[in-house]
């Protein structure tokens, strides 16, 4: 049945009922933050830093920097700079270059690279032909 000109329409109550109960469900989501990591990899990292000794991790001990101050080397780490001789995570440094840290740990001298990968060599010697203009 229609209603009458200038009434307007009813709901049916089934509608209204269905209307009404969809609203606490929508009422209870909150905005999603953008920025924040999402609730399965939270867990995963969670489970993960459980998991990992107490010490400090492989990464936050890792040599990155290098510094050289007239004519002598040293290793940045943590904001601080560390000289030839002074102690880097219980490890004496032994050596400084623009390539490698060589430390000294229980009487083993190990080489700790900076780039991983990469090794500076001389320039290729040209050729006769690059020579020639």
């Amino acid at each position: 049945m229609r209603p009458p000109a200038g009434r307007p329409p009813r709901l049916s109550p089934v509608i209204a009922t269905l209307l009404l109960a969809a609203l606490p469900a929508t009422a209870q989501q909150t905005a999603r933050d953008p920025t924040a990591l999402p609730p399965s990899l939270r867990s995963a990292m969670a489970a993960a830093a459980a998991s990992a000794p107490a010490g400090a991790n492989a990464a936050d001990t890792a040599i990155r920097q290098v510094v050289f101050v007239q004519g002598r080397g040293y290793v940045v780490q943590r904001g601080r700079r560390y000289g030839v001789g002074e102690l880097l995570d219980g490890a004496r440094i032994e050596r400084v270059t623009e390539q490698a840290v060589w430390l000294r740990e229980g009487g083993q001298l190990r080489r700790e690279p900076l780039y991983g990968g990469v090794e500076k060599r001389p320039p290729a010697a040209k050729t006769s032909k690059e020579k020639q203009p």
